[in-house]
């Protein structure tokens, strides 16, 4: 197998279980808070599971450009070890949590160890051939979106077998396997060698917001960052009341209708490069976003915990287009030398998707009900395919200017 391709392997890899450590506590973190912490109040419980599943990539969105800055000093290697045994201690101490404020504060150091994302894909993009560039982008994202698969249901299934705290030590040793792996496999510099003389943070920041097609990807990954992440704090608490408050193992069941709509996204992923040689770019994402809106507002209307896991996954196929195409058009939009830097800054903006999200979902939740979470997460996706229909010449012709470089 070629090197790059193999390497490409490698770090999806090293995604997937890093993944699932951070997205599997999302299929019991109300759970928790209500069995272990001493919130009763399905409100509060909703307020504070959107705090504490926000906060997180919060952070993540200062962290990731710090990251970043450290793999171009010291390599790839480096900055992914500190940012796997930095998670490993984090995730082990939330074992012994005793109240809700506790666990925020954990999950607010858990997001300064955000970075993996931006420098994994920064790496994928240097290491890949421009023509298998949205080959590698579906990989890659089908390894993020696995993650977020097995994540939920494994936190699911262990939780309601051994309890709720024990997710937190399977998840820091899967940390340490990661680590190991990454030691083991990962060169110290796989990408282009860094400037001698680097640019000044404000003017490397100026190479993406001057862009108009980087800032609409950004964007759009912010609105489905927000759309995706802000059902997560009352996905279990809305399939509890549909299955009645009595309801056996609602963590494993939330976790497998995650699986099953990110089994989905994973396949769709994969099917990007296809796609991309019979129709554009711009044509694809655009289409893609509107259904998922569509596909939000038939999860609503769902009468089943059944039918509603089939919307879910549904919503998942659609997802899984519109990411790896959004990063391949970033990749295009800059030269090869800026990319680590530009995925980084990119990354941050669009993280804070997942900080709004879980947070303004759990408000909206305690006021207006479930319903309207629903039907806020379907405009944000309109707002998405009504931006990029717009500016569909203009992608098309930093997508042409891309492959002449």
């Amino acid at each position: 197998m070629e090197y790059w391709k193999r390497l490409v392997y490698i770090i999806a890899a090293i995604q997937i279980g890093t993944g699932i450590t951070i997205i599997g506590v999302v299929s019991f973190i109300p759970l928790f808070l209500t069995s272990e912490l001493g919130v009763h109040d399905p409100g509060e419980a909703a307020f504070w599971s959107g705090l504490i599943s926000g906060v997180t990539p919060f952070f993540v969105a200062f962290a990731t450009p710090v990251w970043t800055l450290q793999a171009q000093k010291y390599g790839e290697k480096a900055a992914l070890s500190g940012i796997l045994f930095l998670l490993s201690l984090i995730v082990f101490a939330n074992t012994f949590v005793q109240t809700p404020m506790q666990f925020l504060v954990l999950r607010m150091l858990q997001g300064m160890t955000g970075g993996f994302v931006a420098i994994g894909m920064a790496l994928v993009m240097n290491i890949t051939p421009k023509e298998k560039l949205p080959w590698a982008m579906g990989v890659f994202q089908a390894s993020m979106v696995s993650g977020i698969m097995f994540g939920p249901l494994a936190g699911g299934m262990i939780a309601d077998m051994f309890g709720y705290r024990m997710p937190f030590l399977v998840f820091a040793a899967l940390s340490l396997a990661c680590l190991v792996i990454t030691l083991k496999y990962i060169p110290k510099h796989a990408g282009p060698d860094a400037p001698k003389k680097r640019e000044p943070f404000l003017k490397q920041l100026s190479l993406f917001i001057h862009n108009p097609v980087v800032r609409l990807m950004i964007m759009l990954q912010f609105l489905c960052n927000f759309g995706m992440t802000g059902i997560g704090p009352i996905l279990p608490l809305y399939i509890q009341r549909m299955m009645g408050g009595d309801a056996m193992a609602v963590a494993t069941i939330v976790g497998i209708i995650i699986f099953a709509a990110g089994g989905m996204s994973v396949c769709a992923s994969l099917l990007v490069p296809r796609f991309t040689e019979h129709f554009p770019m711009p044509k694809i994402i655009a289409v893609a976003t509107l259904l998922t809106g569509v596909n939000f507002i038939l999860q609503y209307l769902m009468p089943t915990v059944t039918t509603l896991g089939i919307m879910r996954g549904l919503t998942g196929i659609t997802l899984g287009f519109v990411m790896p195409i959004a990063n391949t058009i970033i990749a295009s939009a800059v030269t090869s030398e800026q990319r680590g830097m530009v995925v980084g800054f990119a990354a941050s903006f669009s993280i804070m998707g997942n900080v709004a999200g879980p947070v303004a979902s759990g408000a909206i939740a305690m006021h207006f009900g479930y319903a309207s979470v629903f039907w806020t997460t379907a405009v944000c996706f309109f707002i998405s395919a009504a931006l990029i229909y717009q500016r569909r010449k203009l992608i098309m012709a930093d997508l042409a200017v891309g492959k002449s470089r």
